[in-house]
């Protein structure tokens, strides 16, 4: 039987990546997101922070796609401001939709996971789920807590030949990324360039940003058989940054 992935935020960057990447290896990968995607893959419209409509979505991809069994918790903003003058309602909606959103998406996936005892839960954190930036306080809460999270459910989900594992990815390019640069510039009075090499790429041995391929493939990795007494980690892809952490 042909597996079934969700992919939150997969309508762009890395989750685009993912859905196709997914895809290209036998598996029926959607997308839920709250806009369509850029490419023509199957997608379900979902606001992560809604438990209805979480719920909803749920209901139409099992109709439309099937049982899902595989879950990519991707989706993602950012939001950069002194702790502060961090606006309330910003610091809501990061923590809602990074933390919650993967809350509530695990939530509904994890009876069906459990039902067919097998499931694979993989959270895209950040490196900045293990080491913190100034003016990320919301972005750098939440991904913290996506990796606390993921330890409690692979406790939890260990029984039913269910494994949770994070990646934690450098900068990445995509538009988040360069929407970041930019705002880095602004805040840090330098030159988008300046900004990569002296603070985006600074704490990295390996002076690259990570891509999306390198993503996608090791979230295929984290389904695969090969993977399958690995639970509760989280693993870097950035450069060194953050060794040991």
């Amino acid at each position: 039987m042909q597996k079934v992935a969700v992919v939150t935020g997969g309508s762009s960057g890395i989750g685009l990546a993912i859905v196709k990447s997914l895809a290209a290896s036998g598996i029926r990968a959607v997308s839920w997101d709250i806009r369509p995607p850029s490419e023509d893959v199957p997608f379900v419209e979902c606001d992560v922070t809604s438990e209805d409509r979480v719920k909803f979505a749920f209901e139409e991809t099992v109709k439309n796609f099937g049982e899902p069994t595989i879950l990519v918790n991707n989706c993602g903003l950012q939001f950069m401001s002194p702790v502060d003058e961090f606006p309330l309602e910003k610091w809501n909606q990061l923590i809602s939709i990074m933390l919650t959103g993967t809350f509530l998406c695990s939530k509904t996936l994890i009876p069906t996971m459990k039902k067919h005892n097998w499931g694979r839960i993989i959270n895209i954190s950040s490196i900045h789920g293990k080491v913190a930036s100034p003016f990320k306080a919301a972005y750098v809460s939440a991904k913290h807590g996506v990796i606390g999270l993921a330890k409690v459910m692979a406790i939890e989900l260990a029984e039913h030949n269910v494994t949770v594992n994070t990646i934690c990815p450098g900068f990445v390019d995509t538009p988040l990324m360069r929407a970041q640069l930019t705002k880095q510039a602004e805040l840090n009075k330098m030159t988008e360039d300046q900004v990569a090499t002296e603070i985006m790429l600074k704490p990295a041995y390996i002076k690259k940003f990570t891509s999306t391929d390198q993503i996608a493939d090791m979230t295929k990795f984290f389904i695969s058989e090969s993977a399958n007494t690995i639970t509760g980690e989280a693993f870097s892809l950035s450069g060194g940054w953050g060794m040991g952490q």
